[in-house]
């Protein structure tokens, strides 16, 4: 930072301010003996550490913009892929640059593989499960009732009525025999008595009961197994699909299901063998079929696995919110893991870049500040006193001021013709001051190249300055700051203020639409402001304040109209002391400019009021005439206190009262350029 204030003045110029005994007006620190074969040394040195720190910061540039790219990659991906199951939580706004960055950099140890965030996803956009129905074991009833298929498969109705002849053997023998031999014969072979119709109908009736039973029988056996068949092979198509469960269950299910449609097939099997074996047998009690083999119905099909994979299919129905966030975790970890080690090289090869390039800026810094050494220490030069003489051409149009090197060749000494320029007034100190400042900023800054990391200050650079010489001065500081990367001129001189508003206007005109549209980086630095300094009361101690430049003087850049604007706000505010007690300067500075204008053949002040006061015809204005010859000044034993407030107030108001009767119109249009309402002064 370079900062031009009167200390800066007294501290680098204060010969040229002893009058009579200003010999010169610089003295070097040091004299300036081989400082050029030093110099060039130091230049090739700092263009060589130069071109090490570009290079250092292109690098650093690269890396930084992978690592702002990469981070970027994953912020899409996070929102693109998980934004539709969340809306309000994976957005841009809640995962930022920052915070993935911050995920990146911090994630540790194992992730989701690809096929495992793909499954996430999958399962994601399958949406919330509904509960599946439970699987019930089938029904083996039917096994208890099978236990005398082979003895009802053997019977036949001959041999249960010859079971009624085993406790004889003889006769059970000769039954079997005679039930042969007789099978065609009228009369008995052993008692030849006759074998009728009614006695044949006797027997054939006791034969033909037996022959129902056993066929009763066996078809009351023949549909519990139909019907325990039937039952099987829907309890199996009853079974859920493989669908209605989650992805990841499903394949289990499958399996599962294609193990118990394996077992049904087979009980299916074995039920068809029964049937077939129970179908023969209804349609001839007599035969006897071979009993099939039908153990395998002791016991239904397993459904463990089954009922495994649909209990935590329900289980996670259940937990759905729990499950979903456990899968955006998973594809979240993937996105982050996948890419952490690659950010976390970038990030350590960004960091090593920054150590070098601030190392280089370093190394930069210290061959500049020494380069800055060495030519101050040949800073006193004839080209350079040559050049501000012109520059003192310049601002005041002629060359009655020249700037020479003293015989020492040490100094810099002013000059008025061929003597010695002392005693120079006021605008010549701060003109001369302020060349040297800008030379030798200029001076400094030639080599280094980088005006953009300097800040400017420039404290009242116009103080006695004529109109002519304030114009060229506002031109020199333009020409001389406009590469600077920020520069500050505070100035209680309207004129200039009025040169700067105009020549920025522009700039400053494309700053406020900016700082308007909302540019948040125009509104933390905006590149023109024009601001007001001003003195104000916190915690009842007094402060310097800042605050945007008022309306009044962007529009109208003159004293006359902000003393106006001034005193016109302090009427409208009688308890603003603070103000108040600052205003009757301004409100004689106000009636000064108002009573020229309207009496300008008078030759002073004092005249043109008493001549603008007198040609008011009624009500008289003497007390504004006192007030201000007077009181303004506190010229006499006045003295000013809370208690006069109203006193002080009453003599500002009359003084705008005082304007309003001499010219309406005039202070009418006064008020509408300060924004005020003229009833509320009046």
């Amino acid at each position: 930072m370079a900062v031009f204030t009167r200390k800066w003045v007294e501290e680098n110029l204060s010969a040229f301010l002893d009058g009579a005994n200003a010999s010169a007006i610089v003295t070097l620190g040091r004299e300036a003996i081989d400082a050029k074969e030093e110099e060039a040394r130091l230049v090739n040195e700092i263009e060589k550490l130069r071109n090490e720190e570009r290079e250092v910061a292109e690098q650093l540039r690269v890396i930084n913009d992978k690592v702002g790219e990469l981070a970027r990659e994953v912020q899409d991906r996070i929102v693109s892929e998980l934004k539709e199951y969340d809306y309000n939580h994976y957005t841009k706004n809640r995962y930022t640059v920052t915070k993935v960055q911050a995920l990146l950099r911090e994630y540790k140890g194992e992730f989701p593989d690809s096929n495992s965030h793909a499954e996430a996803l999958k399962r994601l956009g399958e949406g919330a499960p509904s509960f599946v129905v439970e699987i019930s074991e089938p029904s083996v009833g039917v096994v208890d009732s099978l236990a005398d298929l082979v003895d009802l498969l053997a019977e036949t109705p001959t041999q249960i009525v010859i079971k009624a002849l085993e406790i004889n053997r003889t006769a059970q023998e000769w039954v079997e025999q005679g039930l042969e031999l007789h099978e065609r014969l009228d009369h008995c072979l052993f008692c030849a008595g006759e074998i009728n119709e009614a006695r044949r109908a006797q027997l054939a009736r006791h034969f033909d009961e037996t022959w129902l039973r056993i066929r009763d029988k066996a078809k009351a056996l023949l549909d519990a197994v139909t019907k325990a068949k039937m039952e099987l092979t829907d309890w199996c198509a009853e079974l859920p699909l493989a669908t209605y469960l989650a992805s990841e269950l499903r394949l289990m299910f499958e399996d599962a299901m294609t193990c118990v449609k394996v077992e049904v097939e087979e009980r299916v099997a074995a039920f068809e063998a029964v049937e077939f074996a129970l179908r023969t047998k209804v349609d001839d009690p007599s035969a006897t079929p071979e009993a099939p083999v039908w153990s395998v119905l002791c016991a239904g099909p397993s459904i463990t696995a089954l009922a495994r994979a649909v209990a935590k299919h329900n289980d996670q129905v259940r937990r759905h919110t729990e499950v979903a966030d456990g899968q955006k975790m998973r594809v979240l970890d993937h996105l982050v893991g996948s890419r952490s080690e690659e950010f976390r090289m970038f990030e350590g090869q960004a960091k090593d870049l920054a150590i070098k390039s601030t190392t280089a800026k370093d190394a930069v810094d210290r061959a500049g500040r020494l380069l800055g050494d060495i030519r101050q220490a040949q800073f006193t030069t004839k080209d350079m006193a040559d050049t501000l003489t012109r520059d003192l051409v310049r601002v005041y149009g002629k060359g009655h001021l020249s700037v020479t090197v003293t015989p020492d060749g040490k100094s810099y000494a002013c000059r008025r013709g061929g003597k010695p320029g002392t005693y120079l007034s006021e605008g010549e100190r701060t003109t001369l001051s302020l060349l040297y400042f800008l030379r030798k900023l200029q001076d400094q800054q030639m080599q280094a190249g980088d005006l953009s990391r300097r800040i400017v200050v420039i404290d009242d650079p116009s103080s006695s300055l004529d109109r002519e010489s304030l114009f060229v001065t506002h031109q020199c500081l333009i020409d001389a700051l406009e590469n600077f990367g920020q520069y500050i001129i505070l100035t209680h001189d309207f004129s200039l203020l009025r040169l700067f508003i105009k020549s920025h206007k522009n700039a400053w005109g494309k700053s406020a639409k900016s700082i308007q549209d909302g540019k948040v980086d125009e509104i933390r630095f905006p590149k023109v402001s024009f601001l007001e300094m001003y003195a104000g009361t916190i915690d009842g101690e007094r402060h310097s304040k800042i605050g945007q430049l008022p309306l009044l003087l962007r529009n109208n850049t003159s004293e006359y109209a902000y003393l106006f604007s001034m005193v016109a706000t302090g009427v409208t505010k009688p308890d603003d002391h603070e103000r108040l007690f600052l205003l009757p300067n301004a409100a004689r500075r106000v009636i000064e400019v108002f009573a020229s204008y309207k009496a300008p053949h008078c030759p002073n002040f004092r005249g043109q009021l008493q001549a603008v006061v007198d040609s008011q015809e009624g009500e008289s204005f003497r007390d504004v005439y006192d007030f201000c010859n007077r009181f303004s000044h506190g010229e006499g034993s006045e003295s000013v206190d809370i208690l006069d407030a109203r006193t002080v107030h009453g003599q500002i108001r009359r003084c705008m009262e005082f304007m309003h009767s001499v010219d309406s119109e005039h202070f009418e249009r006064m008020c509408e350029a300060a924004g005020l309402d003229p009833a509320n002064l009046l």
